[in-house]
């Protein structure tokens, strides 16, 4: 894996981790009032925030994946 891919990838899954300690602990309280529609609002963003990142990762392990794949042309 190159440089650029590790730190973005890195980047990426500390990003998703915090994201998902907050919706947690956010889940947490919605537990005890389920009649608060701003809370299930804001787990629905940070819901979205994760689903992005976790695009995001996968689409970099992709095309790092497929550059492997691909044969250097300067190297033939």
């Amino acid at each position: 894996m190159g440089d650029d891919t590790v730190s973005t990838t890195v980047i990426l899954k500390k990003k998703r981790d915090d994201l998902t300690g907050q919706r947690d602990a956010l889940f947490k309280k919605y537990c005890q009032t389920p009649h608060d529609l701003d809370l299930a609002q804001q787990i629905k963003r940070i819901d979205d925030e994760v689903a992005i990142c976790t695009d995001k990762m996968r689409e970099v392990n992709l095309s790092e994946r497929k550059s492997k794949s691909t044969p250097d042309p300067s190297k033939t």
